[in-house]
């Protein structure tokens, strides 16, 4: 029962995780804006969610999966190493191109964090 407590206190603190990958991107010198979709965005959240963080990235294609992997181990690093982001928060990194995020954006509802 342990679990569920510490679980659902770091769900509670999906804006300061969101805030820790917004600051991690703007470290990075990246230009992209930074989203919270799903569970978390429409209030939904369950002890076995996880917050889904959305990078749109300032251009047209979509990143390769080698860029895509490469950016989510920088972000997810700074965030973690200088932006306060707990190591176990259980988050959920999406990165992709601006015409991609366009098409998220409009199917789901959306906090905008930086």
């Amino acid at each position: 029962m342990y679990w569920v407590r510490y679980h659902i206190r770091h769900l509670r603190r999906w804006r300061q995780a969101a805030k820790a990958v917004a600051e991690a991107v703007k470290t990075l010198g990246l230009k992209a804006r930074v989203y919270v979709i799903g569970g978390a965005a429409e209030d939904r959240l369950t002890v076995l969610s996880d917050v889904d963080v959305l990078v749109c990235l300032d251009r047209e294609d979509e990143p390769t999966p080698a860029e895509r992997r490469q950016l989510k181990h920088a972000i997810i690093d700074g965030a973690i190493d200088r932006h306060g982001l707990p190591w176990d928060y259980p988050l959920d990194l999406h990165i992709h191109g601006a015409r991609e995020c366009r098409r998220i954006l409009e199917k789901t509802k959306a906090v905008l964090v930086g």
